[in-house]
């Protein structure tokens, strides 16, 4: 099972007291998520990944 972070995406929920506060462009999360999710479509673990690889912790 892979469970991913997107992000915090420059979005409605990345803007705080009306300035986008977030990190990254909504482009990079969704270019990002769909190689993670290639690299370990049948790794059988569970792990908690963020949109550029990089493990997360629970």
């Amino acid at each position: 099972m892979l469970l991913l972070h997107p992000g915090w995406v420059a979005a409605d929920m990345g803007t705080l007291a009306g300035r986008v506060q977030a990190e990254i462009e909504l482009s990079e999360s969704v270019e990002g998520i769909p190689d993670v999710v290639e690299r370990h479509r049948s790794s059988g673990s569970i792990q908690y990944r963020d949109y550029q690889d990089r493990t997360l912790p629970w």
